[in-house]
């Protein structure tokens, strides 16, 4: 298999934080300029602010918890160049449940189908943790 295919679902993650920065940083911009938070609140981000704000900031960090576990088994994949369709796989499952946590977050904010779509991204970061654990020390 092509080493470079892996790279596909971590890229699209990326693209995911970046689309979510710039949601973030208009949710900011609305709420600056509607007077609900004061300019003071970005200093510390300390105070009451939008309920659409606080989801955006929350989605944002979201997407440097989970993921920076998938991000390093990425590279240790790409750069021992042990990539199978199993954990292609697995690495697009992961990044397109990140997409559905952050969509649901970002608009329903339902907590049971986030909390769902997260369980599922979490036992499937653990599968191909596990998996690039047992192909990295044992060598085919």
């Amino acid at each position: 298999m092509k080493n470079y295919l892996i790279l596909y679902p971590a890229f699209s993650m990326m693209f995911l934080t970046f689309f979510i920065y710039i949601k973030n940083r208009l949710d900011a911009n609305k709420a600056y300029k509607s007077r609900e938070v004061e300019g003071k609140y970005f200093k510390t981000y300390a105070g009451k602010a939008p309920y659409y704000l606080e989801t955006s900031r929350q989605t944002l960090k979201n997407q440097f918890e989970l993921p920076v576990v998938f991000y390093f088994l990425v590279i240790l994949l790409y750069i021992n160049e042990t990539i199978t369709i199993y954990e292609l796989m697995l690495s697009w499952a992961f990044s397109i449940s990140r997409y559905l946590h952050a969509y649901i977050r970002l608009t329903s904010n339902y907590v049971p189908y986030r909390a769902k779509i997260f369980t599922f991204g979490y036992f499937t970061l653990i599968i191909l943790s596990i998996d690039v654990l047992i192909s990295l020390t044992n060598p085919l």
